[in-house]
């Protein structure tokens, strides 16, 4: 495993630099393309393939700032492809520079320099998880990388940003359970309401073959959120390319551990720190019995923890491990109209 922090991020073409940096030197990627003039960078392990695009040229306005597009694939085809149009894409995110802060990706966050960033690289199964302050107590949270899957399906290699909608300036700001965000692999992600700077393809993408009933008009993928709602309405789980993606739920805002231990608060000074795992599951509509969940498996060193009695980026010691705990996007409850995530907190093994 591998861990590394920095304060000195000038802008995102230096946050792009230091992330490749982390996964290629340090976790054994490789980047495929790095063009600044273009803005785009694609790196890859194994069938992992990760696409980034900042050439974000209609943000919003000083409102929301800008946004660094993040596309999934599972083949790369030269420097000259669009980022959204590689090798099997996962038909996830914006085809146009304008879009990018209404899609999947590490959204407004500005020009930089940001406060802080911290990455973290494992290696026994690849994943590369990246938090970054982009102002002092916000945070975004991305990653990319395997599932610890179970079952003889096939995949397990996911991409996901961070969405957290402004719905206008309205109330869903200061909501940690608002259906409008999509935190990592977020089984509370609502897609497809029209809220500014908001779409279904804000949501993050797994690589599935083989599950059971799963359609035929495009089987290599699913997409992850609210996976009832993806089910009853076609519209919300099709790609860019009107194809059918499977619904999967769970990991961060709408796992099986989240709902029944994520109220445990944590007592540091007794060594009491109830980490709930990111697991994933597959939403089989179609079934025969509905409303089928199988489990598919867990997200690798990474778990839920209620904040209360820890403070942003605080190391904390369980055993022989360090684990580093951030809030959702930031830890404070004063307004519905603030960006906030009350106690909400993610925590990474070091």
């Amino acid at each position: 495993m591998a861990y590394s922090s920095s304060t000195s991020i000038t802008d995102q073409s230096d946050l792009m630099t230091q992330v490749s940096t982390f996964a290629v030197s340090t976790n054994g990627w490789t980047q495929d393309n790095y063009d600044a003039g273009n803005k785009k960078m694609s790196l890859h392990k194994g069938n992992v393939y990760v696409h980034f695009w900042w050439d974000d040229t209609s943000s919003g306005g000083s409102t929301y700032g800008k946004s660094i597009g993040m596309y999934q694939s599972l083949g790369y085809i030269g420097s000259g492809t669009a980022q959204y149009a590689h090798t099997d894409d996962s038909q996830t995110g914006a085809n146009s520079a304008s879009d990018l802060c209404e899609e999947r990706g590490i959204k407004y966050i500005g020009d930089g320099p940001y406060t802080s960033l911290h990455m973290f690289g494992h290696t026994d199964i690849d994943v590369i998880y990246c938090v970054l302050e982009y102002a002092p107590g916000l945070y975004r949270h991305f990653g990319f990388g395997n599932l610890d899957k179970v079952g003889t399906w096939t995949g397990g290699e996911f991409v996901y940003g961070h969405h957290w909608s402004p719905q206008n300036g309205g109330p869903y700001l200061g909501d940690p359970d608002g259906p409008v965000h999509s935190v990592g692999l977020d089984g509370c992600h609502w897609t497809g309401v029209s809220y500014h700077g908001y779409s279904y393809n804000a949501g993050a993408t797994l690589h599935v073959e083989g599950l059971p009933n799963q359609t035929t008009q495009n089987p290599k993928w699913g997409v992850v959120g609210q996976a009832d709602t993806l089910a009853s309405v076609s519209s919300r789980r099709v790609g860019r390319d009107g194809n059918d993606r499977a619904p999967i739920q769970g990991a961060f805002r709408g796992g099986i551990g989240l709902s029944q231990f994520g109220w445990a608060l944590v007592d540091v000074s007794k060594g009491y720190i109830p980490i709930c795992p990111m697991e994933i599951l597959y939403y089989d509509y179609l079934g025969t019995n509905s409303n089928n969940l199988y489990y598919l498996g867990r997200m690798h060193n990474i778990g839920h923890v209620q904040m209360r009695g820890m403070d942003p980026q605080q190391a904390i010691t369980i055993g022989a491990d360090t684990w580093r705990v951030f809030p959702g996007v930031r830890q404070s409850k004063t307004s519905s109209y603030n960006e906030e995530s009350w106690n909400m907190g993610i925590i990474y093994k070091q």
